[in-house]
């Protein structure tokens, strides 16, 4: 099996610990490795081979934490622009044998409970060998509204739905019938072709055009100009809600997309009432905070959910709760110091 890693994401959510030309995924947000590095960890005994899909801007850092992991060689696809998900696996899978079984994990997410994760990814490959396209879903722990759910019966999928609000998700959660919406997949390359040739043809034949012009080594390289006639959509709307061959694993392997600082913050604290990703974190007379620093102290005394991130050239401090607010941040950021981004 083929493990394909999407390296796209930017991870502005998670400013200023994550930047333009150092997002998320490759930031050492948990000291020891990236989530980059994470993912090519628990996957490693699954899969045979590893493919990416980045960019020019980030191909440096793939290549030297590839190489920090024990992996010389990178292969895959390297985008001269984002298409979002479904171009970016099409375009791999086109140079891959119809009967190969790929893995599509992002590189970006968490997941602790490696031996879950190990058996679910079985389960779905033997899913996908018998001709599926399989997702996975996993079980909610509350009513989340910042994540897409997959409506099911078993292993059969019957819907997937866009982010809920508030009422919606805690019905989805009272239910049983609801996951979030991890956006990893298994199928075999055949079968994911096949599905996208029917369902959205437009696609397709933009993707196959652009694999045949393309440079071929072990980075495809396609032309801009190619990569341009290709119509941006994620694999979900491009296949996944439209093919009658899916089914979901359901799944509990400690997962989350930290998506926010909020959500670092439910990583990170434990059972512990304050959360710290820093050398030198005190919290005194303070509850419910995240502090996320680099080498400086950082004190905190009477205070109550606060998030303080600090890195070398700025500190952001917002209340806890509210971290979605970062995208108000830095548009201010772009008009005033774009540097910064």
């Amino acid at each position: 099996m083929v493990n394909l890693i999407l390296c796209g994401g930017s991870g502005t959510r998670l400013w200023p610990l994550s930047r333009k030309k150092t997002p998320k995924q490759f930031a050492r947000i948990f000291r020891d490795r990236s989530l980059f590095e994470e993912v090519l960890v628990r996957n490693r005994p699954l899969c045979n081979r590893f493919v990416v899909a980045t960019n020019v801007e980030h191909l440096s850092l793939v290549e030297s934490q590839m190489v920090r992991m024990g992996i010389e060689r990178v292969e895959g696809l390297l985008e001269p622009m984002g298409r979002n998900t479904a171009p970016a696996i099409a375009l791999i899978l086109l140079g891959l044998p119809r009967e190969e079984l790929v893995l599509v994990s992002p590189s970006d997410h968490r997941i602790t409970k490696h031996d879950r994760y190990a058996e679910a990814v079985r389960r779905a490959a033997r899913l996908a060998e018998q001709g599926f396209l399989v997702t996975f879903g996993i079980t909610p722990q509350y009513a989340e509204t910042g994540y897409g759910y997959i409506e099911a019966d078993g292993e059969n999928v019957l819907s997937f739905r866009e982010k809920p609000d508030r009422t919606t998700a805690e019905a989805y959660l009272a239910s049983g019938r609801y996951y979030w919406n991890s956006g990893m997949f298994v199928f075999s390359a055949g079968t994911l072709l096949d599905e996208l040739s029917r369902c959205a043809p437009e696609v397709f034949d933009a993707a196959q055009r652009t694999y045949a012009r393309a440079e071929k080594g072990n980075l495809l390289r396609p032309r801009p100009e190619d990569m341009a006639t290709i119509p941006s959509i994620s694999i979900d709307y491009a296949v996944m809600e439209k093919s009658k061959r899916v089914k979901v694993v359901a799944c509990d392997p400690g997962w989350s997309d930290l998506g926010s600082f909020d959500a670092l913050y439910d990583e990170t604290r434990g059972d512990a009432e304050n959360a710290a990703l820093a050398d030198d974190a005190t919290f005194l007379n303070s509850r419910r905070c995240l502090v996320v620093g680099g080498e400086k102290p950082i004190i905190l005394e009477g205070v109550e959910d606060l998030i303080v991130v600090q890195t070398d050239d700025t500190t952001l401090i917002m209340r806890r709760g509210q971290s979605q607010n970062v995208r108000d941040v830095l548009k201010v950021v772009a008009e005033r110091r774009p540097d910064l981004l």
